[in-house]
C-alpha cells in the first residue's frame, strides 16, 4: 500500500470517529436538557349567575326546577345579573334563587339566558298581578271553603269549573217546596292565586279562604250573580285535558244541571193540575186579565175584537 492511499485511509477513519463522537455528544446533551414547562393557563376569573334552566314564557309563572346557577365570564357580568352570593351571606340573607319562585315572566327568557332582574316581577312587586293576566282578561277573587276549594288540593295555576247551588221555585205553583239546583255555569277558569300566595313552594295542600281567578269581563259580571243566588263550589280539572279559552257565559244547551229529584227518586215536586199556561185577555179598551186554563191545549174564550 502507497503512502497516499494510507493517509487516505487515516483521514477517513478519523473523520467517522469525529462524526461518532460528536453525534454521542449532541444526543447526551439533548437528554440532559430539562423538558420544557408547559405554557401555564391563565383562567379568566368567573362568578355565578342566575340563568333560566328552561324556556320561560312571557306571562308564566317562576318554579324552582326552572332556574339554575351557571359560571359565567366575570367580565360580562353586569349589574342586572342575579349573582350568587357566598356562603356568609346566603346566610344572612333570602336566597335569591328561592326569592324569584313564584314570580311572573315579564318578557321572554330562552333557556341559559342570564335571569335579569327586570324580566321577572316577584310575588308582591306593585304590579304584579296586572303581570300575571292574559291580555283582555280580569281578576276576581272568590271567597271558599274547605269544602267548595276542594279540600286545598287547588294550586296556582290550575284550571277549575265554577258551580252553583241554589234553590229554584215554580212561578206556576209558589206554595210548592223549591227545587235543589246544581248547575255548571263557568268552566276552565285558571286559578291565579290562593289567598295571597301565586305559586306553592311547599307543595303543601292549602286550606284557602279566598281565590283568585282569571276570567274575561262578561265572566266577572256571571260571578258576581252566582255569589248572590246562592253557593259556589270548585270542580278541579285534569291536567291532561285541553285547555280552551271559554269566553264569557256558557250557552243554556251547554250547561250541565242536577235536579234534587234526580239524584232521589223519594223526592216529588207536586204541582197543581188545574193550573195550566196563563193567556192574557183583552177586552175591548177594557184592562188586561190574566186567565188560567186547565188543559194547555185549551183556549181562552173572549178574543180582542
Amino acid at each position: 500500500m502507497n503512502s497516499r492511499a494510507l493517509l487516505f485511509f487515516l483521514f477517513a477513519l478519523l473523520l467517522a470517529g469525529g462524526t461518532t463522537y460528536a453525534a454521542r455528544s449532541w444526543l447526551a446533551s439533548q437528554q440532559a436538557r430539562p423538558a420544557p414547562a408547559a405554557a401555564k393557563i391563565v383562567e379568566q376569573p368567573s362568578v355565578r349567575i342566575l340563568v333560566a334552566a328552561n324556556d320561560l314564557a312571557t306571562g308564566g309563572f317562576v318554579r324552582a326546577q326552572d332556574l339554575k346557577w351557571q359560571s359565567w365570564p366575570d367580565d360580562q357580568v353586569t349589574a342586572q345579573y342575579v349573582r350568587k352570593p357566598d356562603a356568609t351571606a346566603a346566610e344572612a340573607s333570602q336566597d335569591p334563587l328561592q326569592a324569584l319562585v313564584g314570580g311572573v315572566v315579564r318578557q321572554r327568557i330562552a333557556a341559559g339566558e342570564p335571569v335579569t332582574s327586570g324580566r321577572v316581577i316577584k310575588p308582591g312587586d306593585r304590579g304584579f298581578l296586572a303581570a300575571v293576566l292574559t291580555q283582555g282578561k280580569r281578576a276576581v277573587a272568590v271567597p271558599v271553603t274547605a269544602t267548595s276549594g276542594v279540600a286545598g288540593f287547588v294550586f296556582p295555576g290550575d284550571r277549575v269549573d265554577l258551580i252553583l247551588s241554589h234553590a229554584v221555585k215554580d212561578p206556576n205553583n209558589p206554595s210548592a217546596p223549591a227545587e235543589l239546583v246544581t248547575e255548571t255555569v263557568l268552566t276552565d277558569i285558571r286559578v291565579l292565586a290562593v289567598d295571597q300566595a301565586t305559586a306553592d313552594q311547599e307543595n303543601k295542600p292549602i286550606l284557602a279562604k279566598t281565590m283568585t281567578f282569571e276570567v274575561t269581563p262578561k265572566q266577572v259580571e256571571v260571578i258576581g250573580v252566582m255569589s248572590g243566588l246562592g253557593t259556589l263550589s270548585l270542580s278541579l280539572r285534569s291536567l291532561e285535558e285541553e285547555q280552551r279559552d271559554v269566553s264569557g257565559l256558557n250557552r243554556v244547551a251547554s250547561v250541565s244541571h242536577t235536579i234534587d229529584s234526580q239524584v232521589s227518586p223519594l223526592i216529588t215536586h207536586h204541582r197543581s193540575k188545574s193550573e195550566g199556561p196563563h193567556v192574557t185577555v183583552l177586552r175591548g179598551g177594557g184592562a188586561p186579565r190574566n186567565v188560567s186554563t186547565a188543559t194547555p191545549g185549551a183556549t181562552a174564550s173572549g178574543a180582542a175584537q
